[in-house]
């Protein structure tokens, strides 16, 4: 869904409601709002239809609604879509002349009038949903008292079993706050050139708010809210479906992120700056992709692992990537002896060779097994490799003073061999992250914000995406969804 679930719990109530929808201009109002009587059709198709549905334009004539939202004038009747811009106020209906004959308009010069067009309107109707778009300027056309008119169109809305949707430009509390039955505010905020937009339900009368807040977008003029990364889902991706790498580039295993990025290209690095907040699970996908992929192309991977990718989930992660064949013959998992719990003798025990544990003393001990790898990936004629540095685990390792030789050595490597890096800083190594992010080709950010995970590309710079879980038939994979 499109919407809150509890905001179509709300409204699901069989009883005349009065929701407020409140935002200064610009927040997107008006898109929310066609976009409700959208999803209230396609879900609740029993209790709503399109027929049922009233939408009178206050501040913008109906022939400008339907230039900016076409899918609305698609899916609804063009008769309901009303003109009630207040230039008409007052006007005898032998003066109005349209050019569109089918385009409808009310006339109104006071309280008592508009609520007597906004009853002929939806008398007749089964469950009608009337939205007035924008009260203000009802209001002010009218000479109304906001509470009278509101009361007067909360009591309507009961009589005539109607959902009474109001849109209020600013999102000051105001007395009405008191009277409607439901409040939404919408709210955006602009940084760097990135619009984040955000919806806060603030009252549903009858209905339990689970999440109170949530980003939103409106890509291609819909409404939709954003959805967390659910790490549980994601532990269920299996399937995997290989990306061949194309000429000169190298895929992701993910064709959403392909696309953003246009792949990589040979000999660059990726750095990936986690924020704090961002689960390590969203990392772990986002590098199990690419490592999966890379793998089951019979190339070569070397990890550093990233914060609790440990030796034990990357083999459960094999099972579900499909990469088990390869587990041992091409890919190779470095991790500190002093840290391996005692879990480097049994490794080995079982015959595992990807797992390789250092001793360390001084940095030049895992550069030295770092070479050994390397050869050794070779000599089992793995032609592309790719690279997995997590430097949260290399900052206790060898200490941050090595930290930019280290980095400096993996960059150059790659760019050589014409391989892949992906190197990934955490909020815990800010002096690193400032030396790699300079270090890499491409450079972007991962941030936690209403809940909701964020990927935006520092350079080159890209939109912000919301990164999430779905199920694609049945079957759970990730998904990026662009924020406008």
């Amino acid at each position: 869904m499109a919407l809150p679930p509890e905001l179509l719990e709300f409204l699901k109530q069989e009883q005349g409601q009065t929701l407020l929808v409140k935002g200064r201009a610009g927040t997107g109002k008006s898109t929310f709002v066609l976009s409700l009587l959208d999803e209230l059709s396609q879900h609740l198709p029993k209790l709503f239809k399109v027929n049922n549905f009233i939408y009178l334009s206050s501040r913008v004539a109906s022939e400008n609604l339907r230039t900016q939202f076409p899918w609305a004038f698609e899916k609804f009747p063009a008769n309901n879509i009303i003109d009630a811009t207040p230039l008409l106020m007052g006007m005898p209906e032998s003066q109005i002349r349209s050019d569109d004959a089918i385009e409808q308009r009310i006339v109104y010069s006071d309280e008592l009038t508009f609520i007597s067009a906004v009853n002929d309107q939806l008398r007749d109707l089964s469950s009608p949903v009337c939205v007035i778009d924008s009260f203000d300027a009802i209001i002010e056309a009218a000479q109304a008292d906001p509470q009278r008119l509101t009361s007067a169109l909360t009591n309507l809305g009961r009589s005539l079993y109607a959902k009474i949707i109001l849109v209020q430009e600013g999102i000051e509390e105001s007395p009405l706050d008191h009277i409607v039955d439901g409040i939404i505010c919408v709210t955006k905020t602009q940084t760097e050139g990135r619009m984040w937009r955000s919806m806060q339900l603030l009252k549903l009368r009858g209905t339990s708010i689970d999440r109170g807040k949530r980003g939103f977008s409106l890509r291609n003029s819909h409404f939709s809210i954003l959805y967390s990364y659910d790490a549980e889902l994601a532990h269920r991706i299996s399937n995997f479906q290989v990306i061949p790498h194309a000429a000169g580039r190298f895929s992701s295993g993910i064709q959403e992120m392909d696309t953003i990025f246009g792949g990589f290209r040979r000999g660059s690095t990726f750095f990936i700056d986690v924020l704090e907040g961002v689960s390590n699970e969203v990392v772990n996908t986002l590098v199990l992709s690419m490592i999966a992929n890379f793998l089951r192309q019979q190339s070569g991977v070397i990890i550093v692992p990233p914060n609790k990718l440990s030796f034990r989930r990357l083999k459960a992660a094999a099972l579900r990537y499909g990469f088990v064949d390869q587990l041992n013959t091409h890919l190779r998992l470095f991790t500190s002896a002093a840290t391996s719990l005692g879990v480097s003798s049994a490794a080995g025990e079982l015959g595992e060779p990807y797992y390789k544990t250092v001793a360390f003393r001084e940095s030049s001990d895992l550069e030295n097994a770092w070479s050994m790898v390397l050869e050794e990936l070779r000599n089992q004629g793995c032609q592309d490799l790719l690279s997995v540095i997590g430097f949260g685990w290399l900052h206790s390792w060898v200490g941050p003073s090595e930290l930019p030789r280290w980095a400096t050595r993996i960059t150059n490597d790659t760019a050589t061999e014409s391989n892949l890096a992906v190197t990934i800083g955490y909020s815990s190594t800010p002096e690193i992250n400032r030396y790699l992010a300079d270090l890499a080709d491409i450079h972007v950010e991962l941030e936690v914000k209403e809940g909701v995970t964020i990927l935006r590309g520092i350079n080159p710079s890209t939109p912000q995406y919301c990164i999430y879980t779905q199920l694609k038939e049945g079957k759970p994979q990730v998904g990026f969804q662009e924020i406008a």
